[in-house]
């Protein structure tokens, strides 16, 4: 993630917490410290910085030399240069001196280096930090754990010190600290529930957040799956209001918090997709990445927009040089998601995809490979498919099982490879494992309904695998293996495409983009008598969606999550409807009873194991017949955007953002009249140092010690060293102040 400012440091010197000025002294020494400061404020580069570090020696200097190298930029030939590993030492030695301000913007200045060499000051900086958290205000908090963030530097004492203070001063963070302190725990995937727990009761006004705050906020939210629909549905309306004011990256972090959080947010998705329409030919300069990110959150939520993904797509053509394996993948595969093809786009990347062969990770080869397959693009031209034969035989052995089984499905649907091979064999490994494991579930469910235990295991155990499907060519084989393959010349198929094709239709008349006709599966199915020329006894289509007839549970059928529940499934609803009939509903077939299905899609294993149980219920009644999905062999044409659908409540335009939704806030100003940059606003709430004592009245705000940063530093810090309980030594670090003792009097009084 990008922070403005240098690196999400826009708090470190918005409200005056920079560089401290050093005051003016009769010491001639204190003096000449203030003259260093003065030349590291003014510097321009990280040599005039260096070249003075051997006389610095108060924490206010020494802390803003490290915050001032942050900001001119450290080469990285320069960390290995003496004056820089002296600074360091010096540092550490300088620490027991520092309070929570130069302590913050010293880490602030190590982090905007990335600097993750550690060394010994880090466990010194820990010790500091835990003794100066009640000093921490927000802003020192939320520099410190960006710091720790950008270092990688996780201290779990120091953290969790951090974080305390930061939940319980939440009421006075502004926008900006609460934005990073939760992009920091995400880039530290530091799951601190109560953190969360606080934001949600905080009630932030999400109105004063920046563009980037409402990215950044929800981004973490996101990568921590922390889930509070309401809460980032909040965040949504605010952002929509600010969709001028977004960059591309922000747009990309915000739709990818949705898609991840599996929270399809209509009226920010639709203001992200108009934005795009009007930011116009600006597009085709956007980074790669954003414009991938984007593809795949909106194909991850099954929102088909056409013109998006044409502007995106043709930004992304312009960009084909600077794109790495990660975002060809992800855009070709979003593309075959939402049923969008472009022969420019399969052109450039098929091109790229062989010129840049040996980086593709085995996920990227596969969704490239489901995303031509899927297009029916062979790539003849730049000899896409021996190039992806060749790469995957050499590194077959590097690939998870879901991904191997996806490369070689779309080269034998392509017969661009022979069997026997390598990749077979290693399968076949996969593929006998999964199914011995499923006939023994299915023969154990025959028998009478598993425990609850029983059912968790096998759960587990499909579930663990995580192999989602084997593929037409190994589909095909588990069905005809137990029995349950339909005949390539039934006179069921052409009928049930039929009414497949018809039910797609329907829903397009209603809605041109319909998750009926680019995403969910379809299943037709007929229960009756073979050979009975009289018709069906019961039949019909489901699709995928909300289980129906009581699901699969009601009906003695165990199904497993594979990357989302599989319950709703449209074969698993076909075989649950099939059941609930007074056929099947005691147990037992009548002689020549059949039941049907065609999938408009492979089955997933979950459904697979589904049928399975079925087939040992009931012997010889289950055919299964299935398409390899929606193959694209056109260009798409662009279907327009559809208008936002119409309030329940009675709201005018409820999914799209409305002219008045843009209007700008009025500004607000400060005693300068100047306008006040309201991320930067802190709140009003209660300073949590505030407290009553045990003995009555306030606690001072203060540390009852003093504090050796304000004198320069010149405070004696006694040390001794002290045996470890486990063997060893450690140096203890503390201020010799005298402790204040009360009175017999003072108790009484």
């Amino acid at each position: 993630l990008r922070h403005r400012g240098g690196g999400g440091t826009g708090g470190a010197d918005g409200d005056g917490h920079g560089e401290e000025e050093e005051p003016w002294s009769d010491d001639p020494v204190r003096n000449r410290q203030k003259e260093l400061q003065d030349l590291i404020v003014e510097a321009e580069n990280s040599e005039a910085i260096l070249s003075c570090v051997r006389e610095l020696d108060g924490a206010i200097v020494i802390s803003t030399a490290f915050h001032r190298l942050g900001k001119v930029g450290l080469p990285p030939e320069a960390r290995a240069d003496p004056r820089f590993k002296f600074l360091l030492e010096r540092f550490r030695l300088r620490l027991p001196f520092f309070g929570s301000r130069q302590i913050a913007n010293s880490l602030h200045g190590l982090g905007s280096m990335m600097y993750r060499d550690g060394g010994p000051w880090v466990e010194m900086v820990s010790i500091q930090t835990q003794r100066r958290i009640r000093d921490f205000e927000p802003q020192h908090v939320s520099n410190t754990l960006w710091a720790c963030a950008r270092m990688q530097l996780q201290d779990t004492l120091m953290l969790r010190a951090l974080m305390g203070r930061a939940i319980e001063d939440i009421s006075r963070m502004c926008p900006l600290d609460v934005s990073i302190v939760t992009w920091a725990c995400a880039t530290m995937k530091l799951r601190e529930v109560e953190w969360f727990r606080a934001v949600v009761r905080a009630r932030l006004e999400f109105a004063d957040f920046s563009p980037q705050n409402m990215s950044n906020f929800v981004w973490g939210l996101a990568t921590l799956t922390w889930r509070n629909d309401n809460m980032v549905l909040a965040v949504g309306r605010e952002a929509a209001k600010k969709i001028h004011d977004f960059i591309p990256q922000e747009l990309s972090n915000f739709t990818w918090a949705l898609a991840t959080l599996d929270l399809c947010d209509n009226l920010m998705l639709r203001a992200v997709a108009e934005e795009v329409d009007r930011r116009g030919d600006e597009v085709l300069t956007w980074d790669p990445q954003s414009m991938s990110n984007m593809m795949w959150a909106y194909a991850t939520l099954a929102i088909k927009d056409d013109p998006l993904f044409r502007r995106l797509l043709d930004g992304s053509i312009a960009r084909i040089a600077d794109h790495d394996t990660q975002n060809l993948a992800n855009s070709s595969w979003a593309a075959s998601m939402v049923s969008f093809r472009c022969s420019r786009w399969l052109d450039v990347v098929a091109e790229a995809t062989v010129a840049k062969m040996p980086e593709n990770s085995p996920l990227h080869l596969a969704q490239l490979a489901f995303a031509f397959s899927r297009h029916n693009f062979r790539g003849e031209r730049y000899g896409l498919l021996p190039a992806l034969l060749a790469e995957t035989l050499r590194r077959f052995e590097e690939f998870a099982p879901q991904s191997l089984f996806d490369v070689h499905d779309a080269l034998v649907s392509f017969r661009a490879i022979q069997t026997p091979n390598p990749i077979e064999r290693c399968l076949h490994t996969h593929y006998e494992s999964l199914v011995a494991r499923m006939e023994e579930f299915a023969t154990r469910c025959a028998q009478s309904r598993p425990s609850r235990d029983e059912i968790a295991s096998y759960r587990a155990n499909i579930e663990q695998r995580d192999i989602v499907t084997m593929g037409s060519y190994h589909t095909i084989a588990f069905l005809r293996h137990f029995g349950m393959l339909c005949r390539d010349d039934d006179p069921f198929l052409p009928d049930a495409r039929r009414q497949i094709l018809d039910l797609r239709a329907a829903e397009a008349a209603k809605d041109p983009v319909s998750r009926s006709i680019f995403h969910r599966a379809q299943c037709a199915w007929q229960l009756g008598l073979e050979g009975d020329a009289s018709g069906a006894l019961a039949d019909g289509v489901f699709e995928s969606g909300e289980p129906k007839h009581g699901g699969p549970e009601q009906h003695g059928l165990t199904v497993v999550r594979l990357r989302h529940p599989r319950e709703g499934d449209a074969e698993v609803q076909a075989l649950c409807a099939a059941l609930g009939t007074s056929m099947l509903r005691g147990g037992r077939a009548p002689p020549g009873m059949m039941l049907q299905l065609h999938l408009s899609d492979v089955p997933c294993v979950s459904c697979l194991g589904a049928t399975l149980q079925f087939r040992f219920r009931f012997p010889g009644v289950l055919k299964v017949s299935f398409d390899r999905g929606r193959i694209l062999t056109e260009d798409s044409d662009i279907i327009p955007r559809p208008p936002p659908p119409p309030s329940k409540k009675g709201n005018a335009v409820p999914y799209a953002p409305m002219p008045e939704m843009m209007a700008k806030r009025p500004g607000l100003l400060d005693e300068n009249g100047e306008v006040v940059d309201r991320s930067l606003l802190r709140r009003a709430g209660p300073d949590c140092r505030d407290v009553t004592s045990f003995y009555g009245g306030r606690r001072p705000n203060g540390p009852r010690r003093t504090d050796g940063a304000h004198c320069g530093g010149e405070e004696h810090v006694p040390h001794k060293v002290v045996k470890k309980v486990s063997g060893g030594s450690h140096q203890t670090f503390y201020f010799s102040a005298r402790p204040d003792f009360y009175s017999k009097e003072e108790y009484d009084g």
